[in-house]
């Protein structure tokens, strides 16, 4: 009972720690509001552009840039649902080019393959050599059967990361909105 309530709080935690980093990233400065009176079409038609620009400014950041090139090693989970599931995973996967592929142990001890995007929404260099990441993986995974929603045995997954490296060594912590956080090694080659 303990444990289940310590993965909830750490779930909770890393939910409120992407939230947090996530709503500075996308603050903006208001832009202030012309007066009514001098509105003309001239005007009319700057606004639209500056409201177009603050739109495709928002889905830019949202898409964010492609994740470091990595190699991926190792992947441990926490169910925060109870039940008896596999908790260390053997990953293998690679990062390239903000495309991520890979093989895992599934949660019930079967090979599982992804293949998606992987995005950083926000990247802090906190020292020198010190890095800290948020962002996001997405895309088709195969090998949950009938455990996840799929069509011919294909599953869509999505996750938010949050990934901090020294030099060329990172850690990923992932959470993923069924419930489950994970954790992993990264070589980077970038």
């Amino acid at each position: 009972m303990q444990n289940i309530k310590l993965k909830n709080l750490l779930f909770l935690f890393c939910t409120l720690l992407i939230f947090c980093h996530i709503k500075i990233a996308f603050c903006q400065e208001k832009t202030s509001s012309p007066n009514p009176v001098s509105i003309n079409n001239e005007t009319v038609n700057k606004i639209e552009k500056q409201e177009e620009t603050i739109n495709s400014n928002i889905w830019r950041k949202i898409w964010g840039k492609k994740s470091r090139d990595a190699l991926l090693l190792g992947m441990w989970s926490i169910h925060t649902k109870g039940g008896d599931s596999n908790q260390q995973n053997h990953l293998l996967g690679i990062q390239y080019y903000g495309l991520a592929a890979g093989t895992f142990i599934n949660s019930h001890d079967e090979r599982a393959w992804f293949l998606g995007f992987a995005r950083e929404v926000s990247s802090r260099e906190i020292t020198e050599n010190t890095r800290l990441d948020i962002g996001y993986k997405f895309g088709p995974l195969y090998g949950y059967d009938e455990d996840l929603p799929n069509i011919c045995g294909f599953s869509f997954a999505a996750a938010g990361t949050i990934g901090i490296s020294w030099k060329k060594i990172g850690i990923d912590i992932m959470i993923i909105p069924v419930g489950i956080i994970t954790g992993g090694f990264r070589i980077n080659f970038d």
